[in-house]
């Protein structure tokens, strides 16, 4: 495989789909013919539970349907390396239960974590990171 790889964040695919800040850069990347990208399964947690308490179940359930339909791979499944990892960068990073788990998917598949969120920042040295966000912040 050749081309550049890509694990989406939660927060990348909610700038996406509600035109946020980011959102063109995510879309760049989504129908980009020479890119890999990947969207591993607790985003899909994530924007569930959080569309679910903040829109409704009908507006999770249009959006879980919308995010199976992009144009990449979902990571449904985790190996023993991958949990060990995630639980290496929970315990060095002090992140997220979900983002270890993201960031443990961007490691294994050796590709750029796309993120809004400033909880990675530490992360740095060990995936490669971009960042939504403007440079202002």
């Amino acid at each position: 495989m050749s081309g550049e790889r890509f694990v989406l964040d939660t927060s990348a695919l909610f700038a996406f789909m509600t035109g946020e800040e980011g959102a063109a850069a995510v879309e760049s990347i989504l129908y980009s013919k020479s890119k890999f990208l990947f969207i591993p399964w607790p985003v899909l947690f994530e924007i569930y539970y959080v569309t679910k308490r903040t829109r409704g179940e009908k507006e999770a359930d249009r959006r879980f349907v919308l995010i199976k339909e992009l144009p990449a791979s979902i990571l449904w499944q985790m190996e023993e390396s991958d949990v060990l990892t995630a639980a290496r960068f929970k315990a060095q990073f002090r992140i997220s239960f979900a983002d270890s788990l993201i960031a443990a998917a961007a490691f294994r598949q050796n590709a750029i974590l796309v993120h809004k969120d400033t909880e990675y920042d530490s992360l740095a040295e060990v995936i490669r990171l971009r960042s939504l966000l403007s440079r202002s912040r």
